[in-house]
């Protein structure tokens, strides 16, 4: 196991750095930063790389005859990232310590910056594989995720085939990751000098900037601030710097190689429109096809775009591991269009016989912007494949009339949380969760095997990491909604579950399974003790009264109480729930979560995987029943919620939804900066 080495800056050989961070020296001898900054040493890169560089050799030989297509760079990332061995925490741990005394004493917020440095010999690499990270609000074992992380994409297969064809040489690579704490900043930019050729990149450090709203070309520096800056770095080789400001001064915190020159546009390739489709989740995808109907190993799907006649929650690890996804089946609020938004990949549902008019190997340029499919020919010049592009923050908006939350389910949406201007997380889908960390087995199974202990520390690790994320903002918990059909596929899942598709669904199980449900509330109270983060506790497809006596009876039993600071809401989903809402209040339920798919679902007679464009979410029986539902809420002084994608799709319900007194809306990640404009 590699060892993390960490030393100041300034006390580093100059020597052994590149050019930029020799530059970044010398600045910070003139203008000394207020915070202390820390370099990994680039013995841990040289260490970390060793095991990798004999598939980097073989690669190489490869490309010397054919070039690579998408799925030969994805299974080469995936076998050079298995290589690297794990890092132990090592000096970082002091580090740290040093970091949260610096922020003590600063006060305010508390951010930690990463920026990973590379060159070979004396000269830096184009910025490119580096990559700026910016953790908010940071803790030991974030930090130390987010090192290994920055290390992982060094083995992006893409980037690296890019620099081999540039004729840079993977072994002699060095590496550096630059680490330095923040409080408070009102503003940050980039400085490019007065050279009108050098234009300033895109992406770098994204920071919170408190009380100062961005305008459209950020917050420039003034000509003092600007000469002051020329007088630092002159005779640098790099002219791209990252300078960050308090309420009293500016600093310089990195100093980043020059942009290269834009490359020529590449000529377009040829296509042909083979099928069209619901756009379900942005994003554009080249790759090839590869048409499944089984569930099958995620190496198989790595690197191509998955189509299939539906996607079940269960075939999770398939979706993470391709590039996009086509479904026969599905619209907007389908399962395979969830896990698609969430896990970054574009996807087209409701393609009518995808699995027949595609077959694999075929080479698809997917949009899921259009909801397009385009045959490409056999061997495209470019290929590529790209997720969403994220949409940039507005500024964050005093005094909203309702608050904005999101939706998730995966570890993975958490990086877009750390910066966006939500309001917590409104809606955690416990079962979406779960799926991450079962490996493929029902929950029941693990019981069965004696391995209840094991199953409740996943559980808590998990939970922990979305509230370390999200705090202080509030935490939505939907307990666990085992739908049959898709939990029947997991091992053991035959034994566990009916046949019936309805049945057993959220709260009614819980009685049915008591050992499931109280494994599950004792890793929300241990969490709920370990985490500062605010929970509150979602009862899912509650149907009567007695089903939720039931259910605070539990939570009692593990404290998790409103007057232990863990309000319970429930979701208003089913139809019977429009007859119930004095009862709850009754009850002291402290509110209730509007569940626009399902009300839809059941209120219309529709299959959630079945598209009909008439039937959806704007239907009058549906508004109908949202109105009624937050009318009762407001006259028995309950919270209320609404949760789903309407908002974001309807521009007429926001100012609807406001009128009627709603409290917050809840969406998925990508949909929140386009509610905030419409606010």
């Amino acid at each position: 196991m590699t060892s993390l080495l960490l030393e100041l800056l300034q006390q580093y050989p100059a020597e052994a750095l590149s050019p930029t961070l020799v530059a970044l020296q010398a600045t910070q001898k003139i203008l000394p930063p207020p915070h202390p900054v820390w370099l990994i040493s680039t013995s841990v890169w040289q260490q970390l790389c060793s095991g990798v560089i004999p598939l980097w050799q073989a690669a190489c030989d490869r490309w010397q005859e054919r070039s690579p297509n998408t799925a030969d760079l994805k299974a080469l990332a995936l076998e050079m990232t298995h290589e690297l061995p794990p890092l132990d925490v090592g000096e970082l741990e002091t580090v740290f310590a040093a970091c949260h005394h610096f922020w003590q004493h600063q006060g305010g917020e508390s951010h930690l910056v990463l920026t990973t440095y590379l060159w070979q010999e004396t000269q830096d690499l184009p910025w490119g594989l580096g990559c700026g990270t910016v953790l908010n609000h940071p803790s030991l074992p974030l930090c130390h995720q987010a090192i290994e992380n920055a290390f992982a994409r060094l083995v992006r297969a893409r980037n690296l085939y890019t620099y081999w064809q540039q004729g840079w040489d993977f072994c002699r690579l060095k590496a550096g990751i630059l680490l330095y704490p923040l409080s408070t900043i009102v503003a940050s930019g980039w400085w490019t000098g007065t050279d009108p050729t050098f234009r300033a990149i895109a992406g770098g450090v994204a920071l919170p900037h408190q009380g100062i709203p961005l305008p459209p070309r950020g917050i420039e520096l003034t000509p003092a601030e600007v000469e002051q800056l020329q007088q630092a770095c002159r005779g640098a080789a790099s002219r791209l710097w990252v300078w960050h400001r308090s309420q009293t001064q500016v600093w310089w915190g990195q100093c980043l190689p020059e942009p290269q020159p834009t490359p020529v546009p590449l000529k377009p390739l040829e296509r042909t429109l083979i099928a069209e489709g619901i756009a379900a989740a942005p994003g554009q995808a080249i790759a090839p096809a590869i048409v499944i109907t089984d569930p099958c190993a995620p190496a198989a799907v790595a690197g191509r775009i998955l189509v299939s006649k539906s996607i079940p929650p269960y075939w999770l690890p398939l979706v993470n591991a391709a590039v996009g996804v086509i479904c026969e089946q599905g619209g907007l609020t389908s399962h395979g269009a969830i896990l698609a938004r969430e896990l970054g990949r574009p996807a087209v549902v409701g393609v009518a016989k995808a699995t027949q008019s595609i077959h694999s190997g075929m080479m698809l340029f997917l949009d899921g912007h259009r909801g397009c499919i385009y045959q490409l020919p056999p061997d495209p010049l470019p290929v590529v494949a790209t997720p969403s592009s994220p949409t940039p923050s507005p500024p964050v908006v005093k005094r909203l009339p309702l608050q904005i939350m999101v939706n998730v389910s995966q570890v993975s949406a958490l990086r877009l949380l750390r910066s966006l201007p939500c309001d917590g997380i409104g809606l955690l889908r416990s079962e979406l969760m779960a799926l991450a960390f079962l490996d493929h087995r029902h929950p029941c199974h693990w019981l069965e095997q004696g391995e209840a202990e094991q199953l409740r520390d996943r559980w808590v690790q998990h939970l922990r990491e979305f509230m370390r994320a999200i705090a202080p903002r509030p935490l939505f918990y939907r307990t666990l909604d085992l739908r049959p059909a898709d939990y029947r596929q997991l091992l053991g899942g035959h034994r566990f579950e009916p046949e019936t598709t309805g049945g057993l669904r959220g709260v009614s199980r819980y009685p049915h399974c008591p050992e499931l449900f109280h494994l599950e509330l004792s890793a929300l109270a241990i969490a709920h003790r370990l985490e500062t983060c605010p929970l509150r506790i979602v009862l899912p497809f509650v149907r009567s009264v007695s089903e939720v006596t039931y259910c605070q009876t539990a939570l009692a039993e593990h404290g998790l109480t409103a007057s232990a600071g863990v309000p319970l809401w429930v979701m208003a989903e089913v139809p019977a729930i429009l007859f119930l809402v004095p009862d709850l209040a009754k009850l002291g339920v402290a509110g209730i979560t509007i569940g626009t798919n399902d009300l839809t679902q059941l209120l219309l007679g529709m299959d959630r995987e079945t598209a009909l464009p008439e039937l959806n979410e704007d239907h009058p029986a549906v508004r109908g029943a949202i109105a009624h539902l937050i009318q009762q809420a407001k006259a028995h002084h309950l919270g209320c919620s609404l949760c789903g994608e309407a908002p974001g799709r309807y521009p007429h319900w926001l100012p609807w939804l406001i009128d009627l007194g709603i409290d917050s809306l809840s969406v998925s990640p990508e949909v929140v900066p386009q509610v905030l404009d419409r606010l």
